[in-house]
C-alpha cells in the first residue's frame, strides 16, 4: 500500500503541480517526514495511509 500511495504522491506533483508542501499539510507531517517516507525510510501507518488515499482521490477529481 505504501509503495502504491509513493507512486501516487508523485504522479500528482507531477502531473497536477501540487507540492509535497501542501500534501504534507493535507495528512498532517512535517514537510521532511514526507520526503523521508517518499525515499522508503519508513510506511505510514494504517490510519495515516488511509487518509493519505483519500486525500489523493479528491485531489485526482
Amino acid at each position: 500500500m505504501n509503495d502504491y500511495l509513493r507512486n501516487e504522491v508523485k504522479l500528482l506533483k507531477a502531473l497536477q503541480g501540487i507540492t509535497y508542501k501542501e500534501i504534507a499539510e493535507y495528512i498532517e507531517v512535517k514537510e521532511n517526514s514526507l520526503y523521508c517516507w517518499l525515499k522508503g525510510y519508513y510506511d505510514f501507518g494504517e490510519d495515516r495511509a488511509e487518509k493519505l488515499k483519500y486525500i489523493i482521490t479528491c485531489l485526482k477529481d
